[in-house]
């Protein structure tokens, strides 16, 4: 009688713990997703601007100049989120 209550429980807390896993595991995929989304605009911005300014500049002037260091460090920081697959 113990053994099978035990066994019950045992079934439902796998079943619970089951659930959580798959719903956090959808969840972080959601957000790298929304990472890489936001990765890819920075990156297509990134290369605009600097087809924008291929004398250069803007990007040496003061106040363009820092959105475009800005701009630089936070596409080397998502660059180094993820590795980036070939193929």
């Amino acid at each position: 009688m113990i053994i099978e209550i035990l066994l019950c429980l045992f079934i439902f807390y796998s079943i619970f713990i089951s659930y959580t896993l798959m719903a956090a595991l959808r969840r972080i995929n959601q957000y790298e997703s929304f990472i890489i989304k936001i990765q890819e605009l920075i990156e297509f911005s990134t290369e605009k601007m600097k087809a924008v300014d291929a004398s250069g500049h803007y990007e040496s002037d003061d106040e363009t100049g820092f959105f475009f260091k800005q701009l630089k460090e936070l596409q080397a920081i998502l660059n180094s989120l993820f590795k980036i697959e070939e193929g």
